[in-house]
């Protein structure tokens, strides 16, 4: 959900003090093959005369007030998320066997008054925590869950379960720990975060998320290792080459050996698909290493349609005169920011002329119907590494933010070796609104 969504909506149930209160959300639902994920849209109020019943320890809302809740949802095509306060508990909040009882019977009744009968999510805000569950349809069973909130660079994910075996390896993290804090280790450590390119900057991204203790890791990538690719990806080897192995194998494989508790899944398939898109739909985050703007489009409004932060990384190099100039990035995106085609990243006619096929590439140029690019780009590891390292930065400083970034990209110039940070207002007509929290109810505009 939106960090100011989330905001408004603890702000409403704790301003009855003392007392318990509800409200109601709509909510995009879509399931991938390993989880359930709502994107929180809407919030419909509680009225005073919603109220039957109100105090320190208990709730009772008027039919008339579901009823409405689920008139907004059935309009928006949407299921409902239900909200409750516990503003007695100031640590992390624990459901009643009251609410498991009240919430069982009231999802129930949502779940068949709605098209599909759609599970229905639940959150419970204490004063300074919240807590999350979802309700499978109409079985009454509940299973817990977890909340990513974000916006304008700023990022948190909420999980309150972690198993024995995933205690952190604190004597090789000491150090990292004492810069960044265990609050930050252990979000970390619970994410599931997705490397799309395994070359030059996603590789470098990968081994860094390794060494920094992160233990769920997706990589796709449609490639074998090719000879140029020895200079730039790490963990290659020269028989890697000679075996022609796929990127996603080598980098997995090497990340194992940093790490091996890490849990790396593999994807040898392009991005463009919409299973590709499905399966990354499970990240909580999601790093975009590409070198054309096609497979960026995608990643772009998987973004904005899923809610799930990503980080773009770039890196531009010109030879003249003799010497190396260009610049590297890393951009951040995702909701109230500006995406990559608001700030010309992605250019549609760029992805027009990477479609072509090289003899019609090269007979639209002469005639100028075609925009130039470089199908093989200019590269050095240090300039790919100090890309993933910006994107790595980026990671950081969003999920250590207490309040959204006032910029989205930053970049290091080559040639005079300044840094700036760049932020531009989100164009109105543009994919990251129109796209924004759509899930996968609408098409991908450039995959199968």
């Amino acid at each position: 959900m939106r960090k100011s969504l989330q905001d408004e909506v603890h702000r409403k149930v704790l301003a009855a003090g003392a007392d318990e209160s509800v409200a109601f959300l709509t909510a995009k639902y879509y399931a991938t093959d390993e989880k359930e994920i709502f994107l929180a849209e809407s919030m419909v109020e509680a009225r005073a005369s919603d109220y039957l019943r109100q105090g320190p320890l208990h709730l009772k809302i008027s039919p008339l007030y579901v009823s409405r809740v689920l008139n907004v949802a059935e309009d928006q095509n949407n299921t409902v998320i239900m909200v409750h306060s516990h503003p007695f508990e100031k640590g992390i909040p624990h459901y009643s066997p009251t609410d498991d009882h009240g919430e069982a019977l009231t999802s129930e009744t949502i779940s068949k008054c709605l098209p599909a009968n759609p599970p229905v999510a639940s959150l419970l805000f204490g004063q300074n925590h919240l807590n999350a569950r979802v309700w499978s349809g109409l079985s009454q069973k509940s299973v817990a869950a977890v909340v990513a909130t974000v916006e304008s660079g700023y990022f948190r994910f909420q999980s309150h379960s972690r198993s024995n075996d995933e205690d952190t390896d604190e004597e090789s993290l000491d150090r990292q720990v004492r810069a960044l804090g265990q609050p930050f280790q252990q979000q970390l450590e619970t994410m599931d975060i997705g490397i799309v390119g395994l070359g030059g900057t996603g590789s470098a991204v990968a081994e860094q998320l390794a060494r920094m203790g992160a233990r769920k890791l997706r990589l796709v990538d449609h490639d074998n290792l090719e000879p140029s690719n020895l200079s730039r990806v790490y963990g290659s080897k020269k028989r890697d080459i000679e075996k022609k192995r796929a990127k996603v194998e080598v980098v997995a494989s090497y990340l194992k050996e940093i790490n091996p508790r890490i849990q790396v899944k593999t994807l040898k398939q392009s991005v463009m698909t919409r299973s590709a898109l499905q399966w990354l739909a499970n990240c909580d985050f999601i790093f975009s290493c590409l070198d054309r703007h096609a497979p960026r489009a995608v990643l772009n409004e998987l973004s904005y349609q899923c809610f799930i932060p990503t980080i773009d990384v770039g890196v531009g190099i010109r030879r003249m005169a003799g010497s190396v100039s260009g610049a590297v990035r890393a951009t951040m995106i995702g909701p109230s920011l500006p995406c990559l085609v608001c700030q010309e990243i992605v250019r549609p006619e760029i992805i027009t002329a990477e479609n072509l096929s090289p003899e019609e590439y090269e007979r639209r140029k002469a005639e100028g119907y075609v925009a130039p690019f470089e199908s093989q780009a200019p590269s050095v590891v240090a300039y790919t590494s100090l890309a993933a390292s910006l994107g790595i930065k980026t990671l950081i400083e969003v999920m250590s933010a207490t309040v959204p970034k006032t910029y989205s990209t930053v970049v290091f110039d080559l040639g005079t070796d300044e840094i700036y940070r760049l932020m531009q207002r989100p164009n109105e007509d543009c994919v990251c609104h129109k796209r924004l929290g759509k899930g996968f109810s609408i098409p991908f505009s450039v995959a199968d």
